[in-house]
Parts: structure tokens; C-alpha cells; sequence
């Protein structure tokens, strides 16, 4: 049998195939079978559902946008920007200062934003907040033109069957187990087979978040004591 490389960088499964590998995990469909069109139908919605759920586990896809997105801004106190539609969040927020140089605001949380004198104006702003309406508010609010640019996580567009899905190739072919818990209810699979694809489906999971695009800080704590000490640095 000849073996043929694809030397290809973007593998990845069709929409149809990750259906038809689901169903096969529950055992509603047989290898070689055709997927029905009512199952197609089903199995669509559940897996758009389940990609759209994933970066609230924390995944980080498709990829941080690598080139920033110019944000209109228009002066008025409160200083309020809009970002773009397909926002999800992840936001590396940028101005331009006098030299022409791109500068990174500080995004802060609700309760330090609310502590602010929000009637304060500056020729550029210093941190932003991100309020429940996914709008951007600049403080101090800027008196000229910040030149504001976005980098950020977008919202996953919604597969089509003749389509792929927009993720990294390594996360692919999990995503039919992930599809498969989903369903296996509406399927009436077998609670034994259900709890094993259950089981696969966190095990992968679990593996996947070890390349997920981790956005929480990292920090370091030192033990205030003398050395020799009984274990590593701590860090998290």
C-alpha cells in the first residue's frame, strides 16, 4: 500500500465529517453511512452551540487578531467607543501618542472605573473599561484624536456542512466527541456509551486547554524565609 505525505499545514475535517463522526460515537450511524438530513439539520445547530461555548471554558480561537483594527472615536465626556462587530473580547486596546508611537491602555475592572472622576479630560486617555454592553469607555476622556487601535478575540462564525471549522488543526478532531455529548441525549444513547463519550470528550478537553491561549497574568510569590528551603519557588 502506498502511503501518500500531505505536506499541507492546514488540515482540518469538513463540518459533515465531524457530524458523521459523532453520530458514529453514538452509535446512530454505521461506518460508510450517510448522514440524514434531519440528523444534519440537528447535529449543525448542537455543534455551532458548542464551538460558540468553548472560549467560555477558556479557549482562546481563532486566534487574537495579530493586526490591530482602527476604533472611530468621536469627543464627548463620557469618552464612549464602539468596537467592531465580530468583538467577543480579549481586548489589547492601543492610542497613538504625539510621536507617532502606539501606546497600550490599561484596561481596569467595574469597581476601580466607578471611583473615577468621569468629568476629567486629558490630551490622552490612560485606562479603559469594558462595560456590560461590550462598549469601551476611555479615562480621562481625550480632548483630540487618540488614534486608537484593537486587537481582540472575535466571535466565531457559524460552520456550514460543505464548510471547516475556524479553529486550530490540533483541536479538530475533538470537537466530534464534543459534539457527540452534546447529542447523546436527544439520541437516546445508551447510558454506559454515553458516560464513556463523556469521559473521552473531558480528556480531551483537559488536553486541549494546555495549548488554549492562556489571558490571565502570571505572578510569582517568594517564601520571605531562610534558604535551604524544603521545595521549589512557588509560582501560578
Amino acid at each position: 500500500m502506498t502511503i501518500v505525505i500531505d505536506a499541507s499545514l492546514d488540515w482540518s475535517l469538513t463540518t459533515i465529517k465531524v457530524i458523521q463522526g459523532a453520530l458514529q460515537l453514538c452509535q446512530s450511524i454505521g461506518v460508510g453511512e450517510k448522514v440524514e438530513d434531519e440528523d444534519a439539520d440537528l447535529c449543525l445547530d448542537a455543534l455551532n452551540g458548542v464551538i460558540k461555548e468553548l472560549p467560555s471554558y477558556g479557549f482562546q480561537w481563532p486566534r487574537i487578531s495579530s493586526n490591530p483594527v482602527a476604533i472611530t472615536w468621536t469627543i464627548g465626556t463620557p469618552s464612549i467607543v464602539t468596537p467592531p462587530t465580530d468583538y467577543f473580547g480579549v481586548p489589547l486596546l492601543k492610542f497613538t501618542d504625539s510621536s507617532g508611537s502606539l501606546r497600550p491602555l490599561k484596561q481596569v475592572p467595574k469597581a476601580i472605573w466607578e471611583a473615577y472622576d468621569l468629568t476629567k479630560t486629558a490630551d490622552y486617555p490612560e485606562v479603559f473599561y469594558v462595560s456590560p454592553d461590550l462598549s469601551f469607555h476611555l479615562y480621562p476622556a481625550p480632548t483630540q484624536e487618540p488614534g486608537l487601535m484593537l486587537s481582540y478575540q472575535s466571535i466565531l462564525p457559524d460552520v456550514i456542512l460543505a464548510g471547516t471549522t475556524n479553529i486550530q488543526q490540533q483541536f479538530v478532531n475533538s470537537l466530534q466527541y464534543f459534539l457527540a455529548d452534546e447529542i447523546s441525549l436527544k439520541y437516546g444513547v445508551d447510558q454506559t456509551i454515553r458516560a464513556e463519550i463523556s469521559a473521552r470528550a473531558a480528556q480531551k478537553k483537559f488536553l486541549m486547554l494546555q495549548w488554549a491561549t492562556d489571558q490571565a497574568p502570571i505572578s510569582f510569590t517568594v517564601d520571605d524565609c531562610a534558604y535551604p528551603r524544603s521545595g521549589p519557588l512557588e509560582w501560578r
